[in-house]
């Protein structure tokens, strides 16, 4: 990695630019982040080398793949971000580190947005992908994910058929509350009778 520095400042190279995005990518996939994407669009953009696009499976998913991009970026690399915008709400989050810019998206914004297509003539930053993205979908990410507790909190932890069950269970329960009302009615009016 080639690194320029002089006594004031470090000025961060196209390799060094790259090897952030690269970081940046390994952060996002220890917390399950995927369709990861690095571009360099310095030839397009002019305001930045890299960008790095990901998706998350929900809001909480999106904002902790972003604080431990931050946190892994400083701790391995040494830089923070100049600013990062979008982490109260997680459909966006984006990290400008000036050299590189990270946006985490939910897959529905990111599909409404679509980065990738407006940086279609980038070139793609080679990045070696985890096995576990090979034997997992997005899809699957989203059916199955967990919230933070360790619990499953998606209908993927039922068994087939269980979601069906339950709300025969809440309609069964519905009709007889229903059942019991127009029985007390009754006997209010009986009671009431000469």
């Amino acid at each position: 990695m080639t690194q320029i520095k002089n006594s004031t400042s470090f000025i961060p190279t196209i390799d060094h630019s790259a090897a952030m995005a690269r970081a940046a990518a390994e952060a996002i996939w220890d917390l399950k982040g995927f369709n990861v994407v690095a571009m360099r669009v310095l030839e397009i953009a002019q305001y930045t080398d890299y960008m790095v696009v990901a998706s998350g499976t929900s809001d909480r998913h999106a904002t902790a793949i972003a604080d431990n991009v931050e946190e892994h970026l400083q701790k391995t690399m040494g830089e923070k971000p100049i600013s990062v915008e979008g982490r109260t709400w997680g459909r966006w989050v984006l990290l400008d580190y000036g050299n590189l810019v990270v946006h985490i998206f939910q897959r529905p914004v990111r599909e409404y947005y679509q980065l990738e297509r407006l940086y279609a003539d980038a070139p793609r930053l080679h990045l070696d992908e985890p096995k576990w993205i090979a034997e997992v979908s997005p899809d699957q990410l989203i059916e199955e994910s967990f919230d933070y507790a360790g619990e499953l909190w998606s209908t993927a932890a039922l068994p087939e058929g269980a979601v069906d069950s339950l709300d025969d269970e809440e309609s069964d329960d519905e009709t007889d509350d229903e059942t019991d009302a127009s029985d007390e009615e009754s006997d209010d009016d009986s009671d009431g009778a000469p």
